[in-house]
């Protein structure tokens, strides 16, 4: 589920950790209407986390080296309805706990349609993703994703400011089995403009998920922090700061993380 904020002319890529993306949805910092049907884009992203191996403790920090390229395609098909299309390769490699590097390969098809320009956006969508081990070369996760949901967003400050708020219901199809759930996600946040060139995000989340094959029950709360500057045209850098917590009936999938990343990304 992405709430894209329309505070400006500015596209950037999520900075988000692909551990955040998978759980809560993709997040975008501040991203304007997209103007072209294609679209195209190489980030780099320097990740630290507080808890990489996501125990119950802060004693697992680590620094993250994030690639990732995106392509895109997004047309109108007449009657408020509109089609985008999205694929994403990406790795993280990590700095001491590299057995936790990985390459991953997903795609995003969604439909949306808005009655009126005002009001709440509704869409639906098919999000199928793959990660492998780059120690091992095996498989870590797959899943087909199905996702209905809604979000909306309200102007003020003569435009420079953008609050959101959205609603989404994803059921996940996984391998290994384990790991298929119904998640339902709420996200809230305030897009702000402070500069022509310079735009922040302040954005909570919380999710719930119900693992349908384990008898586990879910509750992820993340509070995140972006900041995103236009250097050239296309060419964006991003700061950001995020803090999460999921509290689970698993003892094992209970934590407490906290992250910064700083990343710069060319749009072509």
């Amino acid at each position: 589920m992405g709430v894209r904020g329309m505070a400006g002319q500015v596209a950037a890529s999520s900075t988000q950790s692909q551990e955040e993306i998978e759980d809560i949805g993709e997040i975008v910092p501040a991203e304007g209407e997209i103007k072209r049907k294609t679209r195209a884009s190489l980030s780099v992203n320097g990740d630290f986390t507080s808890n990489a191996e996501l125990t119950g403790y802060h004693d697992s920090g680590d620094f993250i080296f994030r690639p990732t390229l995106a392509l895109g395609y997004n047309t109108p098909l007449g009657h408020r309805f509109t089609l985008d299309m999205g694929m994403k390769v990406e790795s993280g490699v990590y700095a001491e706990f590299d057995n936790h590097s990985f390459v991953g390969y997903s795609f995003n098809g969604t439909l949306d349609w808005r009655p009126t320009p005002s009001a709440p956006r509704i869409y639906v969508g098919f999000d199928p993703y793959r990660y492998d081990s780059f120690d091992t070369g095996e498989r870590i996760a797959q899943a087909l994703g199905f996702t209905v949901g809604t979000d909306w967003g309200v102007a003020f400050n003569h435009g420079l400011s953008l609050a959101f708020i959205g609603y989404g219901f994803s059921e996940y199809l996984a391998d290994p089995t384990m790991d298929s759930r119904g998640q339902h996600r709420i996200v809230t946040g305030l897009t702000h403009q402070f500069r022509p060139q310079l735009f922040g995000q302040l954005f909570y989340a919380w999710q719930y998920s119900d693992y349908y094959n384990d008898d586990r029950h879910d509750s992820k709360h993340l509070l995140g922090l972006n900041l995103t500057y236009q250097i050239r045209r296309n060419i964006f850098t991003t700061l950001s700061g995020n803090w999460a917590a999921n509290h689970s009936d698993a003892v094992k999938a209970s934590y407490e993380s906290a992250g910064a990343s700083l990343g710069l990304t060319w749009q072509f």
